[in-house]
């Protein structure tokens, strides 16, 4: 239950930061959380993770707003830095031959994908940091893709 409760929290924060945040001040963003974060030097319990990448997809798709791959980004990011922990969102797209062009967030500590789910068909544009997965190295991400949490189509990312 306090998982819900605080996942809960960190999606409404992040849908307030989301209406007012543009896809150009994410850099930035990595990096003020990251210093507040005690410069992502540490690592958390991998069971909080699962925990985390679990819950916010969930709790998403059950709000009566819109919280796709951005959002629950920018909401693991949040909860990530209360507990000193950094987080790096990262932007990637798609360019599939048998369907529209797809845009995509997710949000990686210390090499895992958190949110996001399955990032590998996605070309990275946004997030360099060494918190990334190394592109050798296959995705160990607990999560799952938000697509199946969005409701009402696909926006822009997500």
């Amino acid at each position: 239950m306090a998982y819900a409760l605080r996942g809960l929290l960190e999606l409404v924060r992040a849908r307030l930061v989301f209406a007012r945040l543009a896809a150009s001040e994410i850099p930035a963003r990595n990096r003020a959380v990251s210093k507040l974060a005690g410069q992502g030097g540490g690592t958390a319990d991998p069971a909080h993770l699962a925990r985390i990448a679990y819950v916010l997809p969930r709790l998403s798709a059950r709000l009566p707003w819109r919280s796709d791959c951005l959002v629950q980004a920018i909401a693991a990011q949040n909860w990530l830095a209360a507990g000193g922990l950094a987080g790096e969102i990262q932007i990637g797209v798609e360019r599939p031959a048998d369907r529209p062009f797809g845009a995509h967030a997710w949000l990686v500590h210390q090499g895992m994908v958190i949110t996001g789910g399955e990032i590998g068909r996605y070309e990275r544009l946004l997030g360099e940091s060494v918190l990334s997965p190394q592109p050798d190295e296959p995705n160990s991400s607990p999560a799952t893709d938000c697509d199946e949490s969005a409701k009402g189509g696909k926006s822009a990312l997500g």
